[in-house]
């Protein structure tokens, strides 16, 4: 008999690493963050074996299935070693813990590799607990909320922060889009689907270090991929922090941010977008200025007629702010920031007394 471990047992451990067997479309789709995929049958492989159940029978569909399987046992094996010399424990799961998994465990046990696990339930019950968490944690946790307009430097913000020690939770980062109509360019990955950026938003809160998260305020829509209600709704009752600068500023962090060698054809892409709401003319003016390498004039037209316009009306939406940090140096609101996330866990203290 092989070894079993429940999610919630295999989260909490350490030195675990995930391995999904599941086929490469699978994995693709949704998968337990940081977990390898290891397949033991391809995409093709895996609708063949399906074929052959559905339209012949399970043992054939075994046999099958065997066959495809057998020759990928000893890279299996050699991975999997390799990280059982390590002492790491493996934890391997496919769909809802049935043959897949099962089988590469018994093989694996039965080479006495003894901390490789089976996940009870497979990625169905992992996806089973995140959505619960979600539903039900993020009310123990108190969000900040970090408003401002474009280029006050948020996501910058938030990342030192990150580095000093305080738990962030940067959905854009998540998402890989920062949400309006020049979202996509600082990131070179696709977005995730709904349930992976669902697993990467429980994963940051699961093993967050305090329960007081500083985060950048959000639409519910981020790119194709929406916050999960319940998480929404606690980041929109949580406390609201102003951050502001001079123009300047806020010119110097978009041209960093957005300004490179190879972003000019994505940047012109997504001027393109922009000719009804601003006019042919304007737009193509634009154009050419990024095409002579000409930015700082871009960015104060776009923050003029289409960023400041675009955010003003959320900022707005608050006529008081738990706290406002005006800055000239960026350094300037860390302490700010730190000392504001203390005085609220103390409040909160007080309230739980």
């Amino acid at each position: 008999m092989h070894n079993l471990i429940k999610i919630e047992e295999g989260l909490k451990l350490d030195n675990k690493i995930f391995i999904d067997v599941r086929s490469p479309a699978e994995y693709e789709e949704a998968t337990i963050p940081g977990a390898i995929n290891v397949p033991l049958l391809e995409d093709q492989e895996r609708t063949a074996v399906g074929t052959v159940y559905r339209n012949e029978s399970i043992e054939k569909a075994k046999q099958l299935g065997i066959s495809f399987a057998s020759h990928k046992l000893p890279e299996i094996f050699k991975l999997i070693n390799q990280f059982h010399t390590e002492n790491r424990i493996v934890i391997i799961f496919c769909w809802r813990g049935g043959m897949r998994s099962k089988s590469v465990c018994s093989f694996l046990n039965s080479l006495n590799l003894s901390r490789v696990y089976q996940l009870v339930g497979g990625y169905k019950a992992y996806r089973k607990f995140v959505v619960e968490y979600l539903e039900n944690k993020p009310k123990s946790f108190r969000f900040l909320m970090l408003h401002g307009l474009t280029g006050v430097g948020k996501t910058h913000i938030l990342e030192e922060l990150k580095r000093m020690g305080e738990s962030i939770l940067n959905l854009e980062n998540l998402a890989n889009n920062s949400g309006s109509v020049f979202g996509n360019i600082l990131f070179c990955e696709k977005s995730p689907s709904q349930k992976q950026f669902e697993s990467y938003i429980f994963n940051e809160l699961y093993h967050a270090k305090r329960k007081t998260i500083f985060v950048e305020s959000e639409s519910k829509r981020i790119g194709n991929v929406q916050i999960p209600e319940p998480l929404f709704e606690k980041m929109m009752n949580g406390y609201h922090i102003l951050i502001k600068t001079d123009i300047e500023n806020r010119i110097r962090i978009i041209k960093k941010d957005y300004v490179n060698s190879n972003q000019d054809e994505k940047i012109i892409a997504a001027i393109g977008h922009l000719r009804k709401k601003v006019g042919h003319q304007l737009v193509e003016e634009l154009i050419l200025k990024i095409k002579n390498k000409v930015y700082d004039p871009v960015i104060r037209t776009l923050i003029d007629i289409y960023y400041d316009p675009l955010y003003k009306y959320s900022i707005n939406k608050y006529e008081k702010y738990d706290l406002t940090v005006d800055y000239d140096i960026i350094a300037e609101v860390f302490p700010l920031l730190i000392e504001f996330s203390k005085s609220v866990e103390e409040e909160s203290k007080g309230v739980l007394e």
